[in-house]
């Protein structure tokens, strides 16, 4: 949302393109940062990247490291690129377009960006909190990917990707639509429910290896510990939260409105008034 009193003279196609444009820059803006921060890191090591590798770069610019099980499924991820059989759903149901390499690094280089995002238990995809897993959008999953990769992805080819992805049944989601004005009949949405499925799992294999299982609930323990819950917010916390934002937006159109009249122009069509 523009928090900008100009953003509430837009009509809605004006808003759209100008809150389209605003996303886009913001990822180049993390594109940009990426280099910057790798090209950093390769002074100190020359063969450092963040790809497929058990790394994640974040927002404020701090590179961590993922657990040591994520080593295993970025590599699964990145197998697919050079065996379209890997993920075997993908390969039967994905269509003509999985033999082409191109669209099989498309989807790899997604994967490995909606895997760290996800939760390895339940498939959920989201951001664990104490109060439980918040979901995220696609807009940020595309977010992430130039952080991993330095590289813009077009909203439209991520579209693809989750395409052939719910085609292989590798993952399902549910839109959170919330009335925030039942006089008006004005629906705000949120970021959806997002789920990896047990096919997804199954074909990715590795989750399975009791090693690597091992690694994973070694893992959930210690986020356990510090607080943090991996069952989904309720639909009445996002709905809330939507809510908040529609009527701090109305409020902020009011006091444009009203802050309007301290303008020179206004002054002095109220002075010249008859009445």
């Amino acid at each position: 949302m523009f928090a900008d009193n100009n953003a509430s003279n837009l009509t809605k196609p004006e808003y759209d393109k100008a809150y389209r444009a605003k996303r886009k820059a913001r990822k180049h803006e993390l594109i940009a940062l990426c280099h910057s921060v790798v090209a950093q890191k390769q002074e100190e090591s020359p063969d450092f990247t963040i790809g497929f590798r058990c790394y994640r770069l974040l927002r404020s610019g701090e590179i961590v490291k993922l657990p040591p099980e994520y080593a295993v499924i970025l590599k699964s991820c990145q197998d697919f690129i050079t065996n379209p059989q890997r993920f075997a759903s993908l390969f039967a149901w994905g269509g003509a377009a999985i033999h082409n390499i191109q669209c099989r690094t498309l989807i790899a280089k997604v994967l490995a960006c909606m895997m760290p995002n996800t939760d390895l238990i339940g498939g959920r995809i989201g951001l664990p909190t104490e109060a439980g897993l918040k979901t995220i959008s696609y807009d940020q999953l595309q977010e992430d990917y130039a952080l991993r990769w330095g590289e813009f992805i077009s909203p439209k080819a991520f579209a693809k990707v989750v395409k052939y992805l719910q085609r292989a049944s590798y993952l399902t989601s549910e839109r959170i639509n919330v009335c925030v004005d039942s006089d008006e009949g004005t629906v705000r949405s949120a970021a959806a429910y997002k789920q990896f499925t047990a096919t997804f799992f199954r074909d990715l294999k590795v989750v399975s290896y009791r090693n690597i299982s091992d690694l994973i609930m070694a893992s959930r323990q210690r986020m356990e510990k510090k607080g943090l819950r991996f069952e989904w917010l309720a639909f009445r916390t996002i709905a809330a939260g939507v809510q908040e934002i529609f009527n701090a937006d109305k409020l902020n159109k009011t006091a444009s409105l009203v802050s309007g009249w301290f303008l020179p122009s206004h002054r002095t069509q109220a002075h010249l008034s008859p009445h």
